[in-house]
């Protein structure tokens, strides 16, 4: 092969080469370009999407201060509430009552009308029933009443021919309700109520003769007619019905007055009581 040729060979690669490496570079660095390109769009995309994100957390933490302020609001809007719920309880009273009556009391087995005096504790169950309130009632009371009874004295079987008899019967009752009380609390000065319920009558018998006349003799019969207790006394179940009203001088204190039926399944035993009222509410 002749030198000239393989010269010219030699020129022409020196020449080529360099320019096909310099094609590949560029190729290479339009890549990169094309690379870095979709780099940047997609950091953009990203970008943007962060940047909705942080809006929706932003309106989030927005709503979340907003609740917290408002929940903030309530929580003390209710501990004023209980500071005055707490201050009204302070100076208010609770609604239980205590009253002492004292008044007169119609004979049981017609005895006559008595002195009767009593004492009342209340308590309430119900503060807000319809225009009133609802109490458990407790009523200790104790009557004295007495009459003159003239009878055929019963030893006239041991002594024919002896006189009448006139004797003094006085007779103690004790009562003890256990019952319900309804007080109508719509005005804040009159306050009318009713009572009743079942209750404990203890009656106990100091007339002379009683039970026996010297041992020997039973009760005389016209205390028997009239279902005087023998002995020394008799315990009977009852039932007490009854009403007043109060009227209420402070919040703390109130007079009235009240009446009361109080039913014995006995004969004659059922008396009533009436009085005037001093209370305490507390």
């Amino acid at each position: 092969m002749p030198r000239t040729f393989l010269l010219a060979v030699a020129v022409i690669a020196l020449c080529v080469l360099p320019l096909l490496n310099s094609n590949e570079a560029n190729a290479a660095s339009d890549q990169q370009i094309q690379e870095l390109k979709q780099m940047i769009e997609q950091n953009k995309k990203q970008n943007e999407e962060n940047r909705r994100q942080n809006e929706v957390l932003m309106q989030k933490i927005e709503q979340l201060e907003g609740e917290k302020a408002a929940n903030q609001a309530q929580i003390q809007e209710s501990e004023t509430q209980i500071q005055d719920f707490i201050s009204r309880k302070g100076q208010q009273p609770l609604g239980a009552e205590f009253a002492m009556i004292i008044g007169a009391q119609s004979g049981p087995f017609k005895t006559g009308t008595g002195f009767y005096m009593a004492g009342e504790l209340g308590l309430p169950l119900y503060k807000n029933l319809g225009p009133g309130k609802l109490m458990g009632l407790i009523n200790i009371g104790w009557g004295r009443t007495d009459d003159d009874v003239t009878f055929e004295p019963t030893i006239n079987a041991i002594a024919p021919g002896a006189l009448p008899t006139q004797t003094s019967v006085t007779l103690d009752t004790v009562t003890i309700m256990l019952g319900l009380k309804y007080k109508v609390e719509a005005h804040h000065i009159v306050q009318p109520f009713i009572m009743g319920g079942p209750g404990f009558n203890i009656f106990l018998n100091n007339s002379d003769p009683g039970d026996l006349v010297g041992g020997i003799a039973p009760q005389p019969g016209t205390l028997q007619k009239q279902g005087f207790p023998s002995g020394q006394g008799n315990v009977e179940l009852g039932l007490h019905l009854g009403g007043g009203i109060d009227f209420n001088i402070t919040k703390k204190i109130f007079v009235g007055a009240e009446g009361r039926y109080n039913y014995v399944d006995r004969n004659n035993g059922s008396f009533g009581t009436y009085g005037g009222r001093l209370g305490f509410r507390f």
